[in-house]
């Protein structure tokens, strides 16, 4: 009886601990070289809008966005967002960036980094609420980190409307036209991580913020009831950052297909435009093609 009492004691911690036992993760191989760092992509949905000139804002823009590796240090990089649907048009409106950026300094390090698993999205309609599920683990991993000075060519077309001590002018054009340069950051890894099942995969990512100085002198006729009078303005300034997601290869990822949601960069950057004040740009793009 006792013999038999105590098989299933054993029995039933065995069960108890199979039941809460939890897959385990670790990193068997990290070199942050290995990101795909440059890259073309598509931009299906972007919003660009001064908070000064709705009368400009666009509410959907498509395009393309890239950068470039030249050498290890040199990157070109460049954007292209044509607005489908503004809230006035005059012309063609659009914005274009073109540049380049430097490395001035780069130092990788090991560290412990969050490593998204799964993510999960659901929507409860009887309490209205959204729930977004996120399973991570921390593992150790080389990081490369750097330091960049960048400047280009900044160009817009839009939309003004102009409004002074409560008097409303006329919708005109306004065209941005000069430069922009800066410093950026480029923080990236690569790794590849085995779980307690023996299923291997890869892991990467490349996260690139900046702030840059606009110098965009400015100057716009604008009209009301036949007075006409000229405003002009010069200087702006940006922040931001574009996170790639998988700066990858299929064959770094064990020949297994990166999906469409996989190859997703996002763009989002704020700022002071002459004349519009506080704007936004933000967007999501399709990556179809990455350099190293």
């Amino acid at each position: 009886m006792k013999l038999k009492y105590s098989v299933l004691l054993v029995t039933l911690i065995a069960t108890t601990a199979n039941l809460f036992a939890q897959k385990t993760y670790r990193q068997i191989y990290s070199d942050p070289s290995e990101v795909q760092s440059g890259y073309l992509s598509l931009h299906y949905f972007g919003v660009d809008a001064g908070f000064n000139n709705l009368s400009g804002a666009s509410i959907l823009s498509v395009g393309a966005e890239t950068l470039y590796p030249i050498t290890d240090k040199l990157k070109a990089e460049g954007l292209f967002l044509y607005s489908l649907f503004s809230l006035e048009k005059t012309s063609f409106p659009f914005l274009f960036n073109a540049g380049a950026e430097f490395t001035l300094s780069s130092k990788t390090k090991s560290t412990t980094v969050p490593v998204l698993l799964a993510f999960s999205y659901e929507r409860n309609y009887l309490e209205g609420k959204d729930i977004n599920t996120y399973t991570t683990v921390k593992l150790r991993g080389d990081i490369t980190s750097e330091l960049n000075v960048r400047g280009g060519l900044y160009l817009r077309n839009s939309a003004f409307e102009y409004e002074e001590n409560f008097t409303f002018y006329e919708v005109t054009n306004i065209f941005h036209k000069g430069i922009y340069a800066g410093l950026g950051y480029t923080r990236k890894l690569f790794m590849h991580i085995q779980d307690s099942d023996g299923y291997t995969f890869a892991y990467a990512r490349n996260f690139r913020p900046f702030v840059d100085v606009l110098v965009l002198p400015t100057s716009v006729d604008v009209n009301s009831g036949g007075n006409t009078q000229t405003v002009e303005e010069t200087l702006g300034w940006r922040a931001g950052m574009t996170w790639q997601l998988n700066p990858m290869t299929q064959n770094q990822n064990f020949d297994r297909k990166i999906g469409f949601f996989g190859n997703l960069l996002y763009r989002l950057e704020f700022g002071q435009r002459p004349l519009e004040g506080f704007y936004v740009t933000t967007g999501l793009a399709w990556t179809i093609k990455k350099f190293k």
